[in-house]
């Protein structure tokens, strides 16, 4: 369906509202006059000023200015070990200027910068460094480091609501659970990943929109922040296989791979061994704590039993990465109808998190879109983010009691930790295990009900003759009678 099309789907179709749709949003909004009528007409009635999108920003802005707000006991007192623990106010940006010494080093082209972040991260903080020369030395200069990184990922946050908004087609309320996330509020200036998430949403609008080669030059520069585009890119290629679209896919890849290159080619030039040494380092990491494997050796050395040697769980992680290759293959290329892109996307991303070697609490964002696309249901979702903010605070007071002398009123030990990492990660699956089910049962699927067109499908929507075509046939004609 062509953008003439789906611009008149829009007129005679309008906006869905989940506060009519969705259980948990209809109660919840009881307070403020029950939810919208049924013989309105949102997104077809002039709204005034306050359009979607404009209401999403507004809820984004507050969002980010209230994470701001969190971070205020550190950015009075500064970014110090235990306390930034023990205040879970603790943030890699601010503690990375330090350690990194981003004030003289510039991560990767400078010889000798301990920079352990991927490539284009790297690229930011040495930018972001230069740009706060001015600020001083010190506690003062390391403040406005995170401000201008906090700033920029305030703005990116935003542009993320609008973006996923309008890759959301019929659903742009969905963009709330980005705009208002607790999740986010808490973890967003953590790191650099928001970047990423706001790149790879960025790619996925593209590619609804047709827009293949462009999405994958954008997934190749994603790729340079955080890992999981290559998920994505994986996904997309079985996708492409079922709809008969592989080798448009193979192009996608060619133009992720390019833009990478691109980016990487000043580096490798200026410093050629800075690029193997930073895939050597990721090799030679040792498990996160919040990773199954981390969990693992913390359990062992409580129990006296043996923990996982770097090498085992090394090969562990890949098995499991293969395993999850192969399942979502599966899923794929037998499901009686095709996943839709989101949802595909999901389950790929949110079990690489689950299972890889070097996984942390704030990797869930880069599913907070993702999951706007796959499974707009409220209530699972906040659950699924309550449980993450849960395992959040309880590894920054884990840290704080073996950083540091800390009372108990500031500090957890070991089981209770080990117990919060694993609610997180039922928390996950449980959503992965929703959506796969929303692929096998189409009906369960809020977004489609499964007969509507997957509004992430792209140029899968043009898919040659078959079982799957017909389908989309059908939902077609349907919608040009209605």
């Amino acid at each position: 369906m062509h953008d003439s099309q789906a611009s008149g789907s829009s007129a005679q179709h309008p906006i869905v509202v989940p506060s009519r749709s969705d259980s948990l949003l209809r109660a919840m909004t009881e307070p403020v006059g029950g939810p919208l009528g049924k013989r309105t007409a949102p997104g077809v009635v002039n709204p005034g000023f306050f359009t979607v999108e404009r209401v999403l920003i507004l809820m984004a802005a507050v969002s980010a200015f209230i994470a701001v707000m969190g971070k205020a006991h550190c950015r009075t007192v500064g970014w110090t070990t235990p306390d930034q623990e023990s205040t879970v106010c603790w943030l890699l940006i601010p503690n990375s200027f330090v350690d990194d010494k981003l004030g003289t080093l510039f991560p990767f082209f400078s010889q000798g910068s301990p920079f352990e972040q991927p490539v284009l991260a790297g690229w930011i903080a040495g930018i972001t460094a230069w740009l706060t020369a001015s600020a001083g030395d010190g506690a003062l200069r390391q403040l406005a480091f995170f401000d201008v990184n906090a700033g920029l990922i305030a703005v990116l946050w935003i542009i993320t609501v609008v973006i996923v908004a309008r890759t959301a087609g019929r659903r742009p309320w969905d963009a709330a659970i980005v705009a208002a996330s607790p999740l986010l509020i808490l973890t967003a200036y953590v790191s650099w990943d928001f970047w990423a998430v706001a790149l790879v949403s960025l790619a996925l609008y593209l590619f609804a929109r047709r827009h293949v080669l462009w999405a994958g030059g954008v997934l190749g520069v994603a790729a340079l922040v955080a890992p999981y585009p290559i998920v994505i890119l994986l996904v997309l290629l079985l996708l492409g296989i079922r709809a008969g679209r592989a080798t448009q896919m193979l192009e996608m890849i060619a133009a992720a791979a390019i833009s990478c290159l691109l980016l990487l080619a000043p580096v490798m030039a200026q410093n050629p061994p800075a690029i193997p040494d930073y895939l050597k380092g990721l090799l030679a990491a040792e498990p996160s704590e919040s990773s199954i494997y981390g969990g693992w050796n913390i359990i062992a050395a409580q129990i006296g039993v043996p923990s996982l040697s770097l090498g085992m769980t090394n090969a562990l992680s890949a098995i499991f990465m293969a395993a999850l290759i192969l399942g979502v293959a599966y899923l794929a290329l037998s499901s009686l109808t095709p996943p839709r892109v989101g949802q595909l996307i999901f389950v790929a991303v949110a079990g690489f998190v689950v299972f890889n070697k070097t996984t942390q609490p704030w990797d869930a964002l880069w599913l907070l879109p993702l999951v706007a696309l796959a499974m707009p249901r409220w209530r699972p979702v906040l659950l699924w983010q309550a449980a993450i903010v849960t395992h959040f605070i309880a590894l920054m007071l884990y840290r704080s009691k073996i950083l540091g002398d800390i009372g108990n009123q500031h500090a957890i030990d070991s089981p209770y930790f080990v117990m919060a990492a694993f609610l997180a990660g039922v928390a996950s699956c449980t959503l992965i295990a929703l959506v796969i089910r929303d692929i096998y049962s189409p009906r369960h699927d809020v977004v489609t009900g499964g007969i509507a067109l997957d509004p992430q499908g792209g140029v899968f929507l043009e898919g040659p003759k078959g079982p799957d075509k017909a389908l989309r046939d059908h939902e077609l004609s349907s919608g040009s009678s209605s």
